[in-house]
């Protein structure tokens, strides 16, 4: 008989046939996986950075496909805009067993010293999104599994790369905290930027938690696209070359993170 602990939605054999959003049952989808939102660069992820790419399923915000990288099976699901849908995305997943997971996305940096292009490594998310709150009281932390955020530095060192690492903030409410924010959105981050907090996106922390809680590994990579303090903002071909590092960086990643599991057996 399962054991069930309190507070934990357990796993069922009814979860693990065909999950009613994603469309896929146990043994359809590789178990390491980029999670972008737009559903654009799961398509981009899909046919231009793997091999023996295949398209499972487009059903809603969610486009999936799996594939190689180094050899290594991997696989790519977009999880839409904001915390519910990145939500449901990685329940599903979980339950047909998927294991790794790696967001790949963009935000906006608070830090002077990030500027549009440059990439962030997220070791934790303030959990200012609504999501997360319906799993666990806000006293739970949300933060990046320790072997995902290892995985990803060293796979940044291989590729040159230089980054931030640090902590985010995840909100819900884009317009309130961003340059087309009726009001003062300045003031609004004001105090996250004076937290050390290095920029601001929707998905990271409800992520962290649900991957906490359903024992998976979860981590996060990011670009900046624009800094709310300075005003900057990048060019569309300057943050596609940092969007397509990043994806590098964190596809490699993946391979790493399976290969570690398979010199553990």
């Amino acid at each position: 008989m399962q054991k069930t602990v309190p507070g934990i939605i357990q796993r069922s054999e009814e979860m693990e046939q065909l999950q009613y959003h994603i469309r896929c049952k146990k043994g359809d989808v590789n178990k390491a996986l980029l999670l972008p939102g737009d559903i654009e660069r799961a398509d981009y992820i899909g046919t231009k950075f793997f091999r023996d790419s295949e398209k499972i399923i487009e059903n809603r915000e969610f486009h999936i496909y799996n594939g190689s990288y180094e050899n290594k099976p991997v696989a790519v699901c977009s999880t839409g805009i904001g915390c519910m849908s990145a939500a449901v995305a990685i329940e599903e997943l979980t339950n047909i067993v998927c294991k790794y997971f790696v967001r790949v996305g963009t935000c906006g940096s608070l830090s002077p010293q990030i500027n549009p292009g440059d990439i962030i490594i997220v070791t934790g998310a303030v959990r200012g999104d609504g999501a997360s709150k319906e799993y666990i009281p806000i006293e739970y932390p949300a933060v990046a599994d320790y072997r995902i955020v290892t995985a990803l530095r060293n796979r940044a060192k291989k590729e040159n790369t230089d980054y931030s690492i640090g902590i985010i903030r995840t909100h819900d409410a884009f317009y309130m905290e961003s340059p087309f924010a009726f009001g003062d959105y300045k003031k609004r981050v004001a105090i996250w930027a004076e937290a050390g907090v290095l920029a601001i996106e929707n998905e990271s922390s409800t992520l962290f938690v649900i991957g906490s809680l359903r024992k998976v590994q979860v981590g996060t990579i990011l670009v900046a696209a624009g800094n709310l303090i300075t005003g900057k903002k990048g060019t569309k071909d300057e943050l596609q070359k940092s969007i397509d590092k990043a994806i590098t960086i964190a596809a490699g990643a993946l391979v790493d993170l399976q290969e570690e599991e398979e010199e553990k057996i």
